[in-house]
């Protein structure tokens, strides 16, 4: 999986774009409030041990 399907899959579920920050993106969930930072590589492969930690914090 890569950064922009991460991406997609965290709006799927719920979080929408909060801000900008140097090499991340910072999207936030407005009902459960759990903030998470996506980078911004987005052709490039999510690293195994994040992905799997982003996969817990989004819900699939």
């Amino acid at each position: 999986m890569n950064w922009n399907e991460m991406r997609r899959k965290a709006i799927e579920h719920g979080f929408v774009f909060r801000e900008h920050g140097k090499r991340h993106d910072v999207y936030k969930n407005p009902t459960t409030g759990k903030k998470i930072l996506l980078e911004r590589h987005w052709s490039q492969e999510v690293r195994p041990g994040i992905m799997n930690k982003l996969k817990k914090e989004i819900g699939f």
